[in-house]
This record gives structure tokens, sequence and C-alpha cells, in this order.
């Protein structure tokens, strides 16, 4: 089943990255800037259908307020089982470098968390649930194309801690009065545990992970949202990993 995307940089991403796209649709009307072009000349080089429509036929854009005049219809194809994607993480020689979400729910933060993951390099994401609450129009929109362009798995968080410690993968939770992130080694092959909006992580899958984390804030401060939470400690991996290749 085909997802539609709206934003003309996201389209233009994704068709470059060679996702699947069943067509293409814009208004007749439209007037092709520079961006347009250059979405239509890939489409039109990849064979995949451009369908023109006149503006009224086209559907409303999010607000409702306007007519739609571009929209990419794409066929995601990054669905994983965990044991097909650790044997491709062993033939390219990467360390698994997950991410699983606990019971996160708004799609804004399901594509922000997305988006950052994918940026840095993250390559898996694991979610539990209806995967069309987890991939659909909205979390597409918000991760502007990212979350079809990583491996996602849907696997309880359970199962996917047991296993991860089966194959030597140290898992983090990032939660509230635990070490602080940057004193941790975060290098290796690592899965960090992100919570829910306000609720955080259980404490039975806390307790199912080798340790927790957690963000030193100013007095005041509770929490972070839990998208900004992922890209801060996502990114700490990359930066003591960079330094450990520069010393090495």
């Amino acid at each position: 089943m085909s997802i539609r995307i709206r934003n003309k940089n996201a389209i233009l991403e994704l068709l470059k990255d060679k996702v699947d796209f069943e067509k293409i649709t814009l208004a007749d009307d439209l007037k092709q800037d520079d961006l347009t072009k250059e979405i239509l000349s890939i489409t039109s080089s990849r064979n995949i259908p451009i369908e023109k429509l006149p503006r009224n036929r086209m559907g409303k854009g999010r607000s409702g307020k306007s007519q739609e005049v571009l929209v990419g219809f794409l066929i995601p194809k990054n669905n994983w089982s965990l044991n097909d994607l650790l044997d491709d993480l062993t033939k390219k020689d990467q360390d698994p470098f997950f991410l699983l979400i606990n019971r996160v729910k708004y799609p804004n933060n399901i594509g922000s968390i997305a988006r950052a993951a994918f940026a840095a390099g993250v390559n898996g994401l694991f979610f539990q649930g209806n995967k069309n609450d987890f991939l659909n129009e909205e979390t597409l929109h918000f991760s502007i194309g990212a979350i079809t362009r990583i491996p996602l798995v849907k696997m309880s968080i359970f199962e996917a801690l047991k296993e991860f410690r089966k194959n030597g993968i140290k898992t983090l939770s990032i939660q509230m009065n635990g070490k602080t992130y940057f004193n941790e080694n975060l290098s290796g092959p690592i899965a960090f545990v992100l919570g829910a909006e306000g609720k955080g992580i259980s404490e039975e899958i806390s307790s199912k992970c080798d340790d927790k984390i957690s963000i030193p804030m100013h007095k005041g401060i509770n929490s972070l949202n839990v998208a900004t939470s992922a890209a801060i400690i996502l990114y700490e991996k990359i930066r003591q990993e960079k330094l450990n290749s520069l010393s090495n």
C-alpha cells in the first residue's frame, strides 16, 4: 500500500535514494520551478508514472484549506526481521546501532526521532504495536521521508532486548536518574531505548536493559522532548567513535 507525501524536498530526497514510488501526481497548471523540474526528471528516468490532474481534482493539503499541487505515492519496502537485519549488518561489517521506541505515540515525535536516527546512522529502528500507527502519512511528513529510509523492525521490546543480549549488543535506556550520558562508553554494538511522552520507560523494561543513562538538565527542568533526547544521545555516540578512530 502506498503512502502520500507532499513535501517536494522530501520527495526529491527519496527519489535520489531509490525509494520506490507508485506514481507522482501534480496539478496540470503547476508552474514548474527548478525543484519540480528535477523531481519530474528523476521520476521519468526511473520510469515512475507521472499523473497530471486538474487542480480541482487534486486532494486537499494538510491544512485542508488549499489543494495539493504535487504529491508522491511511495511504496515503503524497509520492513525487516531482526535476524535478517543482523545478517545484513554482518555482511556489511557494521556494528548494530539500534534505537527502540517504547510507547511513543505522537506522529511529530515519531517522525522527528526517525529523522534524527537516520541522520545519525542508526541502522535499525524498533517499534511495537500497529505498524500503521508508526509508518503513515503523518510520521512520513514529520520525518521528511526519513522513516522510509531506515530499517524498521516490528517486535516486542522485551523480545528485542533478550535477542540483543544473546548477540552481544549493549542496551541502554534513556531516562531520569541514570548515569550522565557523556561519561559512559557508547561505542560499539549498542541499542538505546526511548520511552513515551510524559511517562518515560516503564521500570519493567528498564530493568531488562544493561544500564540507564540520563541527560543532565538545569534545575527546574524535568525532561526534554523525546526526539531532542534521542538526537543528543545518538550524536554523542558518533562523537565518541570519531574520537576513538582519531586516537587509533
